[in-house]
């Protein structure tokens, strides 16, 4: 006699078995090791600008691994019916795992094109004005990304999330990095999720500019009166009056001082010429010497013939008659 078991009890059994294996595979889900495991971390600069690399440094479980995921919003205008927005240089570091997720708003559709090499387009129907598309295991490298599509009617922006995630591994003392270039990243407040911790930084456009404090008003300071010049006082020489004895030449007032310059004499207004009276008289001069040789010579020829006595009486004749 065959045992024909009841199918009620079957289809339970199979139903019980599937109850348990969802709950398990719910339990597994919830339960991420990636966001339980971390205690701590921080994030470097504080206040970054456009174009900066966010270093994010942090402690977990030994050889943990940890998700960290970038989002940020940005509003794509419309034109025509349709929406556009391009991130440049887009770098996806080295990882094990990673995703790329653009979620958009108020569209009929979504594109998104990643040009390598050529460019390749991943498309994704809306809907309820909602389009979803996601890429796992990217490689690692530096990107251009378009976004575009068809925009509902009578929208004229449409809001547009992009989330990246990376999934790193704390070291065997439980350290973990990661960095992320902000390249790509518009201006303003977006958020970094590391594990189950959330943080959202603010990313500006220029450095903060320290307000430089106000000098005080300049004071006049009276001008700094010019100091005397020295003087150069120069010893005037002093005139040495020289007589003709001192210099030993009669009539000679010229002196040989340094700096002493001797006056020139004064020309007589007379008529005639000095130097023609001084050859006159040194004529008569020396024609009266020359005569009182002659008259001295002649007297001592004579002597010589008259007696001594007579030699004695004084001469009476005038040497000038």
């Amino acid at each position: 006699m065959k045992y024909n078991p009841d199918p009620r009890k079957s289809r339970k059994r199979q139903a019980a078995l599937t109850a348990l294996l969802s709950i398990l595979v719910l339990a597994l889900l919830t339960v991420s090791p990636a966001g339980a495991a971390v205690s701590a971390w921080e994030i470097s600069p504080e206040n970054p600008v456009l174009g900066d690399t966010l270093r994010i440094k942090g402690t977990a479980s030994p050889e943990e691994e940890i998700d960290v995921t970038v989002t940020f919003e940005q509003k794509a205008p419309v034109s025509g019916g349709k929406y556009e927005y391009i991130l440049e240089d887009v770098e996806i570091p080295e990882g094990f795992d990673n995703t790329f997720t653009v979620r958009a708003s108020g569209v009929e559709d979504l594109n998104v094109r990643v040009k390598i090499l050529v460019w390749i387009t991943i498309s994704s129907e809306a809907s309820g004005g909602d389009a979803t598309v996601s890429q796992s295991r990217v490689p690692p490298g530096t990107y251009m990304i378009r976004i575009d599509g068809n925009a509902e009617s009578g929208a004229s922006t449409t809001d547009l999330k992009i989330t990246a995630r990376q999934r790193i591994k704390a070291d065997s003392e439980g350290d973990f990095s990661y960095s992320y270039n902000t390249k790509a990243v518009p201006p303003g407040d977006f958020e970094i999720k590391v594990g189950g911790s959330t943080k959202t930084i603010s990313l500006d456009s220029e450095p903060a500019r320290v307000p430089t404090p106000a000098l005080p008003a300049a004071q006049a300071t009276p001008a700094a009166e010019p100091e005397p010049e020295a003087s150069e006082t120069r010893e005037e020489p002093q005139e040495q009056e020289i007589t003709p004895e001192e210099s030993g030449e009669a009539g000679n007032l010229e002196t040989h001082v340094p700096g002493y310059e001797a006056p020139k004499p004064a020309v007589p207004r007379e008529t005639g010429f000095l130097l023609d009276k001084s050859y006159v008289l040194g004529g008569i001069g020396a024609s009266v010497l020359a005569l009182i040789i002659i008259s001295k010579r002649n007297g001592k020829k004579g002597s010589s013939k008259t007696s001594p006595k007579e030699q004695r009486q004084p001469e009476t004749d005038d040497p000038g008659k």
